[in-house]
């Protein structure tokens, strides 16, 4: 079917953030720390060229949220740092300017004085101590805790130990349109437009930021974020500064953030480090993990980062059955930018460290590894408890993994000297927190308010669809808007493969609140609708009470030259359960999206950095980015869908792809250098770069 959405995309009809231009509106610029560690000793202003500069000592000691994680050591980022910077990029100061074209121009009249301190850029450095980057906790270890649950002395019965240890590089988040903000402080109000996943987000952090009552700040979206695979949820301390300088100047201040800036800058995904073992018996049933996930924070807590090495290793038992886990959780500080989500937040990691054990089991055994998968694998229809209690809900991952071996065998029969995986895995969907709907109803409309943002995604289409469906209500009669500070009391926003999974429970439960309403004032849907004047306006602030997980199963094709030591994948295929889809063209191009980041996080993406901190990926192609060129392979999907226990019975699928094809892919590509070489390799790392191989290959010979 057409998605109206879409096309004004492609035409150039949408609007992006930098396209929203205010009356008298002026401009803000960031100037940016060249040191990964340093000691801030002076601040020379620049005259009376700018409109504004401000400074930590302007501004005071303002300080960005970052949620709470129990047993952590939690060090927030400062607005504007007083004394010391701690990555590339951070922002020092600010001008604001008549002209965004004067911008860099006055900003280089702003003499900063550093003094450069030594920095800590590895896990492995900053687990010595041996430079402490923040001296008021005293450590680099913001977080260390062990999860631990079920029978551990098991361990000792097991026949086989599998151990294997990889690190994860960091990855940036690569959206069409980098992020910015327009604020504006008018009648002790403030409007701020930001692209942002989240604009009750934005608002809750900067009320908590500048101390400013929540009911005074109005957050809206542009209606295009130009993308932003978790990089654009939180306010960011740009938005922060342009909200002072509106306030100070009394005039719309707008930043936009460029290509380099968006490189160097908060958040940054990925960066993992585990060392994991598994415990099994000869005929290779699991009897359960044992080992520790260490992610590499940045400079600071930001956002949900504290929490995110205790995630991963949440979900790093899989969707098999185990008699128990003990896996050790730490975050550390280093001297580069705050981690935070970015597509898959922690479920491609796990992915990544339960899948690898699972193939290295078969291959210790002389199993076949679908074999492996199946003596483990949950039940359909079971509700099954982790050891470490994460509780996932009936679905069907022993057919989800039926499907997929059934690809498996073929692509084997076919693709002879390629490499070839299959891996399983239970997509954690982020139900908590729920979402608001408002449905006014009234002069020919049942328009639908809705808490979540697209940002690529087709939310209208998909969402008058389901809301035809189950309101009982012609499409055309139904409206759906995407929803802002303003326009609901209630609104969490779009990430964690969450948006049809809540937003149909929401509109569910809206409907049978709607149909009851009506009953009372004895009138049917349809003479609502077509009411002169709004005649029912009903809110909906749907809130679950547990998460849900989504089974999937993707088989991955990778070939290999052992002359250059490059690969590339040439064929694919997906299973996926999104309990009941929307728009299945929508699935399909989700999956394939996230595939594609999967397997760039194996082959070419990386944010790397020399030993003083200086980053190596200034520009797109130094980081990695895939252009059209090096994505010659083909996507096959197939829907083994069984209904969740949610309202409306959905399951999300956003970052299903990214989670599926980081394991696939990097446990086809060993298998595929295996074969052309004749060198058993077992890969440490992401990205697997031609470098890494040459020496890796080398010294296994």
């Amino acid at each position: 079917m057409p998605i109206k959405e879409h096309l004004d995309i492609v035409l150039g009809n949408s609007v992006y953030l930098d396209d929203i231009k205010l009356e008298n509106m002026v401009h803000l610029y960031v100037i940016r720390s060249p040191y990964a560690r340093a000691r801030i000793l002076r601040i020379e202003e620049p005259g009376n060229k700018a409109l504004l500069l401000l400074t930590a000592k302007s501004i005071g000691n303002l300080l960005m949220p970052a949620v709470a994680t129990p047993n952590a050591r939690i060090v927030r980022m400062p607005v504007l740092p007083s004394n010391t910077v701690n990555f590339v990029g951070q922002p020092v100061a600010a001008v604001v300017t008549e002209s965004r074209y004067s911008l860099e121009d006055i900003s280089d009249e702003v003499s900063i004085e550093y003094e450069p301190l030594r920095p800590v850029i590895t896990i492995d450095d900053a687990l010595k101590n041996e430079e402490v980057i923040h001296p008021e906790i005293g450590t680099n270890i913001s977080l260390d805790v062990t999860l631990e649950g079920g029978d551990t002395s098991v361990f000792k019965d097991a026949n086989v130990v599998i151990e294997r240890e990889i690190e994860q590089a960091r990855l940036v988040a690569n959206p069409m349109e980098p992020k910015g903000c327009i604020a504006y402080y008018n009648d002790d109000k403030l409007l701020v437009y930001a692209s942002t996943q989240s604009t009750f987000r934005v608002r809750a952090d900067l009320a908590e930021v500048l101390g400013f009552p929540i009911d005074k700040i109005v957050v809206k979206a542009p209606k295009n974020v130009g993308g932003a695979f978790g990089n654009k949820t939180p306010a960011y301390p740009e938005y922060v500064l342009a909200a002072i300088a509106s306030m100070k100047l009394r005039r719309p201040v707008k930043w936009v953030e460029t290509r380099t800036e968006h490189l160097n800058n908060a958040t940054q995904g990925r960066g993992v480090k585990s060392r994991m073992r598994l415990y099994a018996k000869r005929d290779g049933t699991v009897l359960g993990i044992e080992g520790e996930v260490i992610v590499n924070l940045g400079a600071y807590n930001f956002t949900i980062n504290a929490s995110s090495p205790i995630f991963i290793a949440n979900l790093s038992t899989g969707p098999y059955r185990m008699m128990a886990a003990k896996v050790r959780a730490v975050g550390v500080f280093t001297n580069l930018p705050p981690s935070g989500p970015y597509r898959g937040a922690g479920r491609p990691e796990a992915a990544l460290i339960h899948e690898t054990l699972m193939d290295d089991l078969a291959d210790e055994l002389g199993m076949d590894p679908v074999e492996v998968r199946r003596r483990n694998i949950i039940k359909d229809g079971e509700t099954y408890r982790t050891p470490l209690g994460l509780v996932i809900d009936p679905a069907n991952y022993q057919s989800v993994l039926e499907d997929a071996a059934k690809r498996y065998y073929e692509f084997r029969s076919k693709y002879l000297g390629k490499g070839i995986s299959v891996v399983v895995f239970a997509l954690y969907v982020s139900t908590p927190g729920g979402e608001g709907v408002k449905a006014v109803i009234g002069n020919g409309k049942l328009r639908l308010i809705i808490g979540s943002r697209p940002q690529g995604h087709a939310h209208e289409s998909a969402f008058r669809k389901y809301a035809s469906e189950v309101f009982g209500t012609p499409e055309e009669l139904i409206e759906v808007v995407p929803g802002d500070t303003e326009t609901l009391n209630y609104g969490v926003g779009t990430f964690g493969s969450r948006s049809a999974t809540v937003v149909a429970a929401a509109i569910t439960e809206l409907a049978e609140r709607v149909a009851s309403r009506l009953s009372s004032m004895g009138l049917s849907l349809i003479d609502a609708v077509r009411s002169k004047g709004v005649v029912v306006e009903e809110e909906v602030d749907y809130k679950p009470s547990m998460a849900i997980l989504a089974p999937g199963a993707h088989v991955a094709v990778v070939d290999f030259d052992p002359e250059t030591l490059m690969a590339n994948v040439i064929d694919y295929y997906a299973v996926y359960n999104v309990g009941k889809p929307l728009l299945e063209e929508e699935v399909e191009a989700q999956l394939h999206g996230g595939v594609l980041q999967g397997i760039a996080q194996v082959l070419w993406e990386g944010a790397i950095y020399s030993d003083d901190g200086t980053p190596l990926h200034t520009t797109l192609a130094d980081y990695g980015l895939p252009s059209p060129p090096d994505v010659v392979y083909k996507v096959l999907t197939n829907g083994l869908n069984t209904p969740s226990i949610l309202p409306g019975g959905l399951r999300g699928v956003g970052e299903a792809g990214t989670t599926g094809a980081l394991a696939s892919t990097f446990l086809a590509l060993e298998k595929a250098i295996r074969v052309k070489t004749g060198v058993k390799v077992r890969l440490s790392r992401t990205p697997v770069t031609p470098s890494y191989l040459f020496q890796l290959i080398k010294n296994d010979k």
